[in-house]
């Protein structure tokens, strides 16, 4: 196609791709998992921020002995000041079950990235309350099926 033809409009429409497809914007990668919010157990309500991981660690019932601590979790995304932006901020927990299964529960949730910490309410409704809310603890004693009830009835 020479210049003239592009300049007089003889040219043919763009032929688009299977590639240039226009797609779903894809969801960022997180790496903690955010539990529902839960009220504060008593023995949790009176204790400030500094005591809070040592009280969870005493009253954490998972057989997958829970790794509870304060953390600071970072993107990959820059800010405007280039340096990398905080995804979360505050006491974070990573177990054996957490570590195997965040990637089948990340991807789940539309994540291309595995989860590698859960949240403050994750730990009190499930690390220091009942496990088997856990959806890492469900898939790695295979009682997944059995959570995916529950969770649609109290979703439904």
């Amino acid at each position: 196609m020479g210049l003239l033809d592009r300049l007089f409009g003889k040219q043919k429409a763009p032929v688009r791709s299977a590639r240039s497809k226009p797609s779903e914007p894809k969801k960022i990668a997180k790496q903690v998992y955010e539990g529902r919010p839960c009220e504060l157990p008593e023995w949790a309500a009176r204790l400030d921020q500094s005591h809070l991981v040592d009280e969870c660690i005493q009253h954490s019932v998972c057989k997958f002995t829970p790794h509870i601590e304060v953390k600071k979790i970072m993107t990959t995304r820059t800010g405007l000041d280039g340096n990398l932006e905080a995804e979360y901020e505050g006491i974070a927990v990573d177990c054996g079950a957490t570590r195997t299964y965040g990637k089948q529960v990340a991807q789940r949730d539309g994540y291309m990235q595995p989860y590698r910490y859960a949240d403050l309410n994750h730990i009190l409704a499930c690390c220091c309350d009942k496990p088997r809310k856990c959806v890492f603890y469900a898939l790695a004693t295979g009682d997944d099926k059995e959570l995916n009830k529950r969770m649609k009835r109290v979703d439904g």
